[in-house]
């Protein structure tokens, strides 16, 4: 019976099944502040004010991120209602077309082995699992890219105008998730094929012009309301300044900007920062990417009849790589966009070589290095893992083992793939069924937003004093008033008491300090949950760095 159910044509199968209920299962833990919960409390805001097309954000005017990831929950929202899930929803359908679409890339010009692999690699990266659980505006920005990218391929490849309008219609809407970006990497992708192929006269296709007029028919729903909410309103002040352009704004300062120093967004990043960002975000295929690398860019340099196929791939990978390691302001998340391209390289790679012992020990080592990992959050992190997680993890590494000892080394692409998959699923399986259901609780604002429920205590009389959290704003159902001045508590108090305040221990000691009454009606622990450290993932320690959240329910003067 498990030699049929394990038979070559069903592993793939297999295999998918179980990486799609892994992603599947990372729709449900909460949302994380700060940024993946401040969009969803936008989008949530959107359905109760209805202004679609000028964004705003607890009352006030947004210029940050492009509404794509608003419009989109905020519809998940209108059909399903206000969860964890209708809010990942979306960007979860738009990463599963980015692994579709690297399957139909890959398989246009290396065959559907490939292309398969390449799917499967993308799909199991530990990036793509933490961007399908903390849901940002890169999730639909790698699927709607990869989309395009592989549409315009087509074009290119068969000359057929549909495939030319879906590739600009994607790129349009990978604008709408992130900036120009969405259409840079395009042109990237496109502009490296061509020109390293000498196909000069495509690149002057007039064709081209009519592409860009769909993608500008998709902004312009966007461009108008930025149009309206503040190139007309000079007047208004974003981020302490006077006369912002909000089409200025998305169409160059928010990312050109970070190139050039105009936007205000710096950190300390070096242009080496996403080299230690993929040791892990591509695990565990990384270390199989250099060689990769290496073997396309010398084919390429050499004029190779076989990396003559294409260059869309180096150049969707190498040039963003570079492009977003030029800019002065870095997070991890924002190389993510390439994962798809490393896949493609690496799976390329696999197929035109001879796989040897070092090829799988490459992916044996970070393999068992995540493993290891992911079986210290079991029995050391979180040691309360129930029955069923444990026979499954136990169940996924049995078969792991027997699989290594049947056949640990073999010259098969499919099956060193497989084996990657596998470790990838061991560690998905940990992380979206045990790690993020016992971390997510150390955010106090589900809690609180549960407890004021629980006493029948109205949305609109819970305040904040000297803190914010957009996880209360989302699961209180609307944001909080926000006070800075105990003056203001005080005031309020005369007026609409009794109204309830979520504060820390300063805030609470400002008011004990002015003596304004109040009676204690919660104390909740609290961490910040995307900035993890050593001392709260020690059990022992965990209690030292934690917060305390006070639920103050403020009395009449």
């Amino acid at each position: 019976m498990v030699q049929i159910l394990f038979k070559q044509e069903y592993r793939y199968l297999w295999a998918g099944a179980g990486l799609l209920f892994i992603a599947i299962a990372g729709l449900f833990p909460d949302v994380m502040d700060v940024d993946a919960a401040q969009y969803a409390s936008i989008a949530l805001e959107m359905t109760q004010n209805g202004s679609w097309l000028q964004v705003m954000h607890r009352g006030a005017d947004y210029l940050d991120k492009p509404p794509l990831l608003f419009w989109l929950s905020a519809a998940s929202f209108e059909v399903f209602g206000a969860h964890n899930w209708s809010y990942k929803l979306p960007s979860l359908l738009a990463a599963t077309g980015g692994v579709w679409a690297t399957f139909r890339f890959a398989s246009l010009f290396y065959g559907e082995k490939t292309g398969r692999q390449a799917a499967f690699i993308l799909a199991s990266s530990l990036g793509m699992l933490l961007i399908c659980n903390d849901v940002r505006t890169d999730t639909l920005l790698l699927g709607t890219t990869a989309i395009s990218i592989w549409q315009l391929a087509a074009y290119l490849h068969t000359g057929g105008w549909r495939y030319l309008a879906g590739g600009f219609f994607f790129a349009g809407l990978a604008m709408l998730s992130k900036g120009p970006i969405g259409l840079v990497m395009p042109g990237f992708a496109v502009g490296s094929h061509l020109l390293l192929n000498g196909r000069w006269r495509d690149i002057l296709r007039w064709q081209w012009v009519a592409g860009l007029g769909v993608t500008a028919l998709v902004l312009a729903p966007m461009s108008w309301g930025l149009w309206q909410q503040f190139d007309l309103h000079p007047e208004k002040t974003v981020d302490g300044r006077q006369g912002v352009s909000g089409l200025y704004f998305f169409f160059w300062e928010q990312s050109f900007g970070r190139i050039t120093g105009e936007n205000r967004w710096k950190n300390d990043t070096t242009v080496l920062y996403f080299l230690h960002v993929y040791l892990w975000a591509f695990l565990p295929w990384c270390l199989l990417l250099p060689g990769a690398l290496w073997r396309s860019l010398k084919g390429i340099i050499t004029r190779k009849a076989s990396f003559l196929r294409e260059k869309y791939s180096i150049g969707a990978f190498l040039l963003t790589f570079i492009a977003l390691s030029l800019s002065k302001y870095k997070l991890p998340h924002y190389v993510f966009v390439t994962l798809p391209w490393a896949a493609v390289l690496v799976a390329a790679h696999l197929n035109s070589v001879v796989i040897n012992r070092r090829h799988w020990t490459a992916v044996y080592f970070l393999g068992v290095i995540s493993i290891i990992l992911t079986s210290l959050i079991l029995v050391y992190v979180f040691p309360d893992a129930g029955w069923a997680v444990w026979t499954a993890v136990l169940a996924l590494k049995g078969l792991l083992v027997w699989q290594m000892v049947k056949q640990p080394f073999t010259s098969d692409s499919d099956t060193l793939v497989l084996r990657g998959v596998l470790f990838s699923c061991i560690v998905g399986f940990v992380m979206n069924f045990h790690f993020y259901p016992r971390l997510l609780p150390y955010q106090s604002g589900r809690a609180i937003a549960e407890m004021a429920r629980s006493k029948g205590i109205a949305p609109e009389q819970l305040t904040y004093f000297h803190r914010g959290s957009h996880a209360l704003d989302f699961y209180n159902g609307r944001y909080l008033t926000a006070y800075d001045l105990h003056e203001d508590i005080r005031k309020r108090a005369t007026e609409t008491a009794p109204f309830w305040v979520c504060a820390d221990e300063a805030g609470k000691g400002e008011l004990e300090i002015n003596r304004i009454p109040f009676a204690v009606e919660g104390i909740f622990p609290h961490y910040p949950v995307t900035l993890l450290k050593g001392t709260f993932l020690n059990p022992s320690k965990r209690d030292s760095v934690l917060d305390r959240i006070y639920l103050l329910r403020i009395e009449k003067n």
